[in-house]
């Protein structure tokens, strides 16, 4: 029971102190790709940030990533199970993804979201369809930085946490098997870095800023010495 315990605080201790990887020194990452294959991006109420269905997560949109995680895109013939109305548009391509951590945290991946003149502000919320294997199979840790200080970019400390811009988090564990829908409101995200910005999640751009600049993924096992294993799929802004 007390090996239980320090294992749950340990977890938690990690949860609040977060994870982040290298921001991009200038807001030169292209946008979300426009391209779908089941769901439409063009759709005022859907906005595609990336559906893998290019083969590729490093370009349209560029992701970075970070730390003791393998991300790959593979296709899905393999991964048909779960929600059939789930199941029917995920097309033929899901990013799948893998690591191992003797200390819960596994690593990450992110992505650059400002681009001039497309005003993200019409959405509340973020989807994304996930392939679970089972109870243990990870969990999701999301975070959302908005522009307060109005340059574009994402400034951060040592430590990866942003010095003038709110960041914002979300945590979803992955324990189901199959895929599953997640839709999470933008009213579900904590402020995980208070001081730094303004304290309110605005994705608009207005009065010169860019909006929502960046999103980052970040991966932790289910146990502290373990693995993660999961797929990821129709990662998408929605108005709901």
């Amino acid at each position: 029971m007390k090996k239980s315990m320090l294992l749950i605080l340990g977890c938690a201790f990690l949860f609040a102190c977060g994870f982040a990887g290298p921001a991009p020194s200038a807001p030169a990452v292209s946008a979300p790709s426009a391209s779908s294959v089941s769901i439409p991006s063009a759709s005022p109420d859907i906005y595609m940030i990336d559906n893998f269905e290019n083969g590729d997560y490093t370009t349209n949109p560029v992701w970075w990533k970070f730390d003791n995680v393998t991300a790959t895109v593979v296709g899905n013939l393999n991964y048909a199970s779960g929600d059939p109305a789930v199941v029917k548009e995920i097309g033929k391509y899901s990013l799948s993804i893998t690591g191992d951590t003797s200390n819960w945290y596994a690593g990450g991946m992110g992505t650059y979201l400002a681009k001039k003149n497309n005003d993200l502000g019409n959405y509340n919320a973020i989807q994304m369809d996930v392939f679970g294997n089972g109870p243990g199979s990870g969990t999701i840790k999301i975070e959302l930085v908005d522009d307060d200080k109005g340059n574009w970019q994402v400034e951060q400390d040592s430590k990866g946490v942003p010095l003038y811009d709110d960041q914002f988090v979300y945590n979803t564990t992955v324990d189901w098997a199959g895929w599953k829908r997640l839709v999470i409101p933008f009213s579900d995200f904590t402020l995980d870095n208070p001081g730094h910005g303004d304290g309110v999640l605005d994705v608009s751009q207005k009065n010169g800023k860019g909006g929502l600049l960046q999103m980052q993924l970040i991966f932790i096992a289910s146990k502290q010495v373990g693995s993660l294993r999961f797929n990821i799929d129709n990662l998408s802004l929605v108005k709901k």
